[in-house]
């Protein structure tokens, strides 16, 4: 062989080579595949590279141009007659310009000129037509095309950004494109593929992706994939992994010979009957895909079967009718209408059917991750049937008589699964969920009940209904059942984990429903869900940890040990974790790297970081939003509750005679956003809600990691509902749990059949190399005593127990520039300002004498070099004291506790003295180290050993579910009841704004004149301080307190001077309280 047929032969071999390799090569690695010396490679590649295009990488690989390289392909006469007619038929049926399209019909034309040239001048004209500028142009759609395409050639993963038709929220998917499809229907094209995070096949609309980014990982097409077969039951691109549908229409005579003509299915049957019209039998995957091409006949076809698919048509027709004013009053009379507008005409106001089907579609999407998506949608089609009365819509005409459209929903779904015992139960359940979606989920109630008790049996067997009966011409519900939903459960907690099911769907239900009705409510609504993907976030969160890789002092390499153990464990099986260290252990980056990371590996959707306190929210929700971005994490607490403490407007909040837009204005979040950091008091009290606003955040929690910052904080008082409801959301609905603290409390015993796993690698290790204080217990003492103990050091912080105890301590020191205090009382800002003062203070090693309540306590990155804490838990006493010597700047350092002798304090609170009492005795014992490992589990168990048999639920919460009734298949819930027991903080708390600054003053101005007051309520919490009721009262009767837009309570500017301390924040008058410990939610 020549040496120039050898060359002609190694450039055909690297071009194999590099077709084989999408990824490209480097000219060694094609050397060495070609057996030839590295220079002979570099000297071809000139030649080769005018022969390919290429694409140089900067790593020195070298890849074909896939988007350039030219395929070679031969065709007879015919075939290039049938591509010709291919091209053309796109042409006709696609609206979209495709230079592709145009281009390789010119080059088919060119190659035709011998052969058969008026062929040929016939294609290139055919080409010239497709690029006339009448056709659509649409740059978007082509880019976006053709990365999908590269893609698919190179089986590249792509991020895919596409927007759902049914609710416009973006989603994100790393897709694995499999197939891409025309829709001759639609003209619209579409990918179909793997969603690498899910699992599940998807099919998007090329038209509705937003975004397309190449991924640089790969993936494999499955051998058994097969599009025809994946399409085999489709009327064009809808499939589905059900069964398919049978479908039946009747066509008119007139129209005989036209069906007989084309086979319009691969399933279809043709029967002619004696009149001569014919019916035509199909099983399709989705009937509702035929609407567009059984509509184009008009009335030459009539839909039999399924009745779903004729209703639709039904509508359709009557719509016309109305339109087109050729049925009279009558059919108008048929329009039942389920929301007005006071600035639309009641043509635009939104139809009853739209509103029920619409709320059905997001209630499907909510469900999916709770896995109860089809009793969601079940629900949410019922749910306002009751507005089919000729009663409520006189309502909307203007009549001012109250209609109770929940309950008819509620009965109707009991009277339509009655006979089946499980069917009866599932039924039940949503009843629970329609009759309750205003109003709140309801008691189950007795026979003796009476129509105004408002129990579910009083409301369904006992409330006279208008007539709802006119659903039935809209809704046909003649072959629906209900889907039976299993759960994990224990035959002591087998109510408890129906009624936790029933939680899911009813939060489906009314988060579908409140976002449904803002979508029709509100012009400019903001899609929800536009934030990065969980994978993208744990990238860079792994990224920003980098920074510990390389640690220089003993105490930095401990933690970036700890960090890297924790993404370690991240690939174990979902479960219950906890994570012991002590404090200053790097606790917050090691528990949210573990969530991140474990979130990708199983396909989680969120990070939950349920914190004891606010103050901790702000410092680790500040943490997070550098890290992740301020737009993907949410602070969640009960400043945004802004109407808790008046009972009065949170029922009007659900009442269902309430204009929809007072409803949305009331509304909460519902967490749709990657990460959610949040209290106890919020986060329980929302598991044990019933009402609407606060449950509708719940569905978010399945698929999610759960993090308990601070679990020592957990209320003891509601132990084990919470860590039942923990275990149903880790058993049944796809989450994890983490439990991280320096005092971690025995929750085993509250936990029947639990495994715990352990993040950190050796927790008594890691004790043993943080010892760095000793605590001393320096016994009763008065304040005056304790101020001069205080004075003798420029740098201390003493922590005590209630507020008014710390303004008494802080009013004692002298007035200068070296004291400080911290509480609840002090907005957001305001604490985030002092501690940022007291931070410098510390560093420039100047005087700084702090007063604290437990808002310092946990979690707060201070270092002290000595401390005092008042006699408490010794869980809280640990706390107190990493902050002190946290850094190990110093050998050992001293933590004082002390019993206070004070008038500052009227009654100490009974946990806290018990706490107390039990700390003392453990002190007595390890007064060397009481915060070791051993000790603290020591105090955990003497003092759980201290509590009556309901001391973890003495509000007995779970009875109100676990009732032996159940057994019979009779739910017989208290949802109402267990809501209004269920109170981590028994004084219900009202959020005052403070307008603490120009910034807080301009928000309120907008807040005070807004349509949508509630859009500044994240913005506004910075400015809140939450005060019991009584409290607020007190405040409200001097006339300082002023209600904006009927929303926020807030501090009048005039009063400020009076009655907001710079030092110490908002002034409560003198008998308003203050001795209760304040926990902030």
């Amino acid at each position: 062989m020549s040496r120039a047929e050898n060359k002609t032969d190694r450039l055909m071999k690297m071009e194999a080579l590099l077709l084989a390799h999408p990824e490209g090569m480097t000219q060694s690695e094609l050397a060495r595949h070609l057996g030839v010396d590295r220079s002979v490679i570099h000297r071809n590649l000139y030649d080769f590279q005018k022969l390919y295009p290429t694409i140089e990488h900067d790593d020195g690989r070298i890849s074909l141009d896939r988007s350039a390289y030219l395929v070679k392909v031969t065709f007879t006469l015919h075939e290039a007659t049938a591509v010709h007619l291919a091209a053309r038929l796109m042409a006709t049926r696609m609206d979209k310009h495709n230079p592709h399209a145009a281009s390789a019909l010119r080059k088919l034309g060119v190659a035709l000129e011998r052969l058969a040239p008026r062929i040929s001048t016939h294609v290139k004209q055919s080409a010239d037509l497709m690029d006339e500028a009448d056709q659509r142009q649409d740059p978007h759609y082509l880019e976006v095309l053709e990365r999908l395409t590269l893609a698919w050639a190179e089986q590249r993963k792509a991020k895919v950004w596409h927007r759902s038709e049914k609710t416009g929220k973006v989603f994100e998917y790393l897709l694995c494109p499999y197939f891409i499809e025309p829709y001759a229907v639609g003209q619209t094209t579409h990918v179909i593929g793997r969603d690498d995070r899910t699992g599940k096949m998807r099919t998007l609309k090329i038209e509705r992706i937003e975004r397309v980014e190449l991924a640089g990982d790969r993936y494999e097409i499955p051998a058994e994939f097969d599009p025809r077969v994946l399409l085999a039951d489709a009327w064009g691109i809808w499939y589905t992994e059900g069964e398919p549908v049978e479908v039946t229409l009747k066509f008119h005579p007139r129209v005989a010979a036209r069906i007989r003509e084309t086979r319009w299915h691969r399933s279809e049957a043709e029967t002619e009957l004696q009149d001569g019209s014919i019916l035509w039998n199909a099983k399709v995957a989705e009937p509702q895909e035929m609407i567009p091409w059984i509509r184009a006949w008009g009335a030459d076809c009539e839909v039999l079967e399924p009745k779903a698919l004729r209703e639709a048509l039904i509508r359709e027709a009557q719509e016309l009718a109305e339109v087109y004013r050729v049925m009279g009053e009558q059919v108008k009379q048929m329009v039942y209408y389920g929301h007005s507008r006071k600035d639309k005409p009641k043509s635009e106001w939104q139809p009853l059917i739209e509103h029920l089907t619409n709320t059905a579609d997001l209630a499907d999407i909510f469900g999916a991750d709770a896995g109860v998506s089809e009793l969601a949608r079940t629900a949410a089609l019922l749910h306002d049937i009751g507005k089919y009365s000729k009663e409520f819509q006189a309502r909307l005409d203007g009549s001012g008589r109250k209609v109770d459209h929940a309950t008819a929903g509620a009965k109707e779904i009991r009277n339509l699964f009655d006979k089946d015992q499980n069917q009866k139960s599932l039924a039940d359940m949503l009843a629970y969920c329609i009759a309750g979606h205003h109003t709140g989920l309801p008691n189950y109630g007795s026979s003796i009940d009476v129509d105004g008790d408002g129990t579910l049996l009083a409301r369904v067997e006992k409330k006279p209904l208008k007539d709802f009966s006119a659903y039935k011409t809209e809704i046909d519900t003649s072959s629906w059942s209900l889907k039976l939903r299993t759960v994990k459960t224990s035959k002591e907690n087998q109510g408890f984990s129906v009624a936790f099911l029933t939680r899911m769907i009813f939060s489906a239900l009314v988060d579908a429903d409140f976002q449904e009705t803002q979508n029709y409510m509100k012009d400019d609504v903001k899609p929800r869900g536009e934030y990065a993907s969980i994978e993208e976030l744990c990238r860079t969160f792994n990224s920003a940890m980098r920074k510990f890789d390389n640690p220089e002092s003993e105490i930095n390499k401990k933690r970036t040990e700890t960090l890297k153990a924790c993404i370690e464990k991240a690939n174990s099986d979902q479960g219950f974790f906890t994570l012991t260290i002590p404090t200053g252990g790097g606790k917050t980056e090691s528990s949210m790297a573990f969530a991140l990371n474990h979130a990708v590996k199983h396909g989680l959707k969120r990070v939950i970081y349920v914190i004891p306190f606010t103050n901790i929210i702000e410092q680790n929700a500040g943490k997070f939003k550098e890290y992740l971005g301020e737009e993907n994490v949410l602070e969640h607490h009960s400043n945004f509750d802004w109407k808790k403490g008046d009972k009065k407007d949170s029922e009007a909040a659900d009442d269902e005679t309430k204009d929809a837009m007072d409803k949305l204005k009331l509304a909460s979040e519902n967490w749709d956003i990657p990460i959610v950091v949040t209290t106890n008091v919020q986060f329980f009290e929302s598991l044990f809600a019933n009402k609407s606003s606060r449950c509708r955040k719940l569905h978010n929690m399945a698929k999610s990691v759960i993090i308990f910052d601070e679990a020592q904080m957990l209320p003891r008082e509601y132990m084990k509902p919470c860590m039942q409801a923990i275990k149903e959301l880790v058993q049944n609905y796809g989450a994890t749990s983490v439990f991280c603290t320096a005092t971690q409390p025995s929750l085993n015993r509250f936990l029947d059949n639990v495994k715990f796993t352990e993040l950190a690698n050796d927790p008594q290790s890691l004790f043993d190399f943080y010892k760095r204080v000793q605590v001393k217990n320096i016994g009763k003492i008065p304040d005056a005593d304790l101020i001069e103990k205080i004075k003798a050091h420029p740098q201390v912080l003493c922590i005590v127990n209630t507020r008014k105890h710390a303004k008494g301590l802080f009013d004692l020191l002298e007035e200068d520039e070296t004291r400080f205090h911290l509480s609840t009382l002090m907005c957001p800002t305001h604490r985030k300002e002092t501690l940022k003062t007291i931070r410098q203070r510390l560093e420039d090693k100047l005087p700084c004498r702090v007063i604290s309540t437990q808002v310092m306590e946990a979690g707060i990155d201070v270092d002290f070099p000595v401390g005092f804490r008042a006699l408490a838990g010794l869980d809280s006493i640990i706390q107190a004291a990493g902050r002190v010597n946290r850094e190990m700047k110093n050998d050992i350092s001293d933590v004082y506790v002390f019993d206070p002798e004070t008038p500052f304090i009227k009654k100490v609170p009974a946990f806290i003295e018990q706490g107390a009492r039990v700390a003392e005795s453990i002190l007595r014992k390890h007064g060397d180290n009481p915060e070791s490992k051993a000790s603290i589990e020591e105090y955990f168990n003497l003092l759980y050993s201290l509590q009556g048999k309901d001391a973890y639920d003495f509000k007995k919460i779970l009875l109100l579910f676990n009732k032996d009734t159940i057994q019979d298949g009779i739910l017989d819930f208290d949802f109402k009841k267990a809501a209004e027991d269920f109170k981590i903080i028994d004084d219900n708390t009202v959020a005052v704004v403070i307008p603490y600054n120009e910034e807080a003053k301009k928000l309120l101005e907008k807040a005070k004149h807004h349509p949508f007051p509630y859009r500044f309520a994240r913005q506004l919490q910075m400015y809140t301080v939450n005060i019991y009721e009584n409290e607020f009262v007190k405040l409200q009767s001097k006339g300082v307190i002023e209600t904006y837009n009927e929303t926020y309570e807030v501090l009048t500017e005039s009063s400020m001077k009076q009655f907001y301390d710079e030092y110490t924040g908002l002034v409560l008058p003198a008998d308003a309280g203050g001795d209760a410990l304040f926990v902030d939610s």
